[in-house]
């Protein structure tokens, strides 16, 4: 038994004693390429649900705005989105386990010796910190090597179906809580209409909106960004201005919208934590350039531009 392998059972807590007969075993043939074949398949698997997932959103909110003759749509793909990825991760080393487990006692302990003595090259710290947790929790009062690998796999594939059965129940939480959704919006109101059905469809008029906040920063990650922010009086907050036009331009979508407002609607001027400049001139052109002649002085009413912050940007028409 080398030092580097010794080194490497005891970092994990295997006990002393046991180091020769963990030592001495091989994987199984092909034990690692089964493993990473499951794995690979497993992302992709998810990657491409994802990716399905989102297109298919994105075609409904589309869809359900022009059967609604709406201006502006928006959609979100959700939490559960996050949860079905984390569920088929968990799946796959279930199904890694299970499959290692049930090859027969003999390759069963070879695979989780081979395991164990596999150096990770990334996340070791995490990974190690697991085998650890799994060591202490499920090879207590093992009674030789042999033993030891047996409890040890028995406990490492229950924690893992555990854990899949928890994302699975989490994942359904998450839906719940932060649902995928589909909006869009109309002159007179905001819809936002839920993909699946355990949360409720609600319609906000736009008459309703409590606050609008606008602006149009130029942002270190987003770039030129338009600000067109509805409050309502529930704790919604609905920022229009990122949102996809249909059959008119933004700006004039925007237009409708804001003809909805009433006059006295209290406003704000766009502010974050980093200290960006609400209005840019960069922004502004990169949103009325395309609107003809007047499309920046048709943004600059929108955003309820004062003559002082005109003034404060230059080579504006």
């Amino acid at each position: 038994m080398s030092a580097v392998t010794n080194n490497r059972l005891a970092q994990l807590g295997v006990p002393v004693a046991y180091h020769p007969g963990v030592a001495a075993r091989r994987a199984p043939r092909f034990h690692t390429v089964i493993h990473l074949t499951i794995i690979l398949a497993s992302l992709v698997a998810a990657t491409a649900a994802t990716v399905g997932w989102s297109r298919y959103i994105d075609a409904t909110a589309e869809g359900s705005a022009r059967s609604m003759h709406a201006l502006l749509y928006d959609s979100d793909i959700g939490a559960e989105s996050l949860g079905i990825i984390l569920t088929v991760l968990f799946a796959a080393g279930w199904l890694c386990g299970a499959i290692t487990w049930r090859r027969g006692s003999e390759s069963a302990r070879n695979g989780w010796a081979a395991d164990l003595m596999h150096e990770p090259i990334k996340n070791k710290a995490i990974i190690d910190w697991l085998w650890r947790r799994m060591i202490r929790r499920h090879t207590v009062g093992s009674a030789s090597a042999d033993d030891f690998l047996d409890l040890l796999g028995a406990g490492v594939v229950r924690d893992l179906r555990l854990a899949t059965l928890v994302m699975i129940g989490l994942t359904a939480m998450f839906g719940a809580m932060a649902p995928a959704r589909i909006s869009y919006a109309t002159a007179s109101a905001i819809t936002d209409h839920p993909v699946l059905p355990w949360a409720r469809e609600v319609v906000r008029p736009i008459a309703n909106a409590t606050v609008i906040i606008t602006g149009c920063p130029t942002l270190p990650k987003d770039g030129s960004t338009l600000v067109y922010e509805l409050r309502f009086a529930d704790g919604a907050e609905v920022n229009l201005g990122t949102w996809r036009p249909l059959t008119v331009s933004r700006l004039s979508a925007l237009e409708s919208v804001s003809s909805q407002l009433s006059a006295a609607l209290p406003r704000e001027r766009f502010t974050n934590p980093i200290g960006n400049r609400p209005l840019t001139a960069d922004c502004l052109r990169a949103f009325g350039d395309d609107q003809g002649p007047e499309g920046i002085t048709r943004l600059l009413t929108l955003l309820a531009v004062s003559s002082a912050e005109k003034k404060a940007l230059p080579a504006l028409p």
